[in-house]
């Protein structure tokens, strides 16, 4: 549990700007994940 809430903690830091160490393909992932597809990292969902 610990370490979905520092996942989903890196992905709002990267919402609010902040460099990540993973790669841009992940990062642009997420975005693309959120801003697209309307997903909420802090509420899971199935596939």
């Amino acid at each position: 549990m610990a370490g979905e809430r520092e996942h989903i903690r890196e992905i709002e830091e990267v919402l609010s700007g902040v460099r990540s160490a993973r790669d841009d393909i992940v990062v642009q992932s997420w975005l693309r994940c959120i801003g697209t597809h309307q997903l909420d990292p802090a509420r899971p969902t199935e596939a």
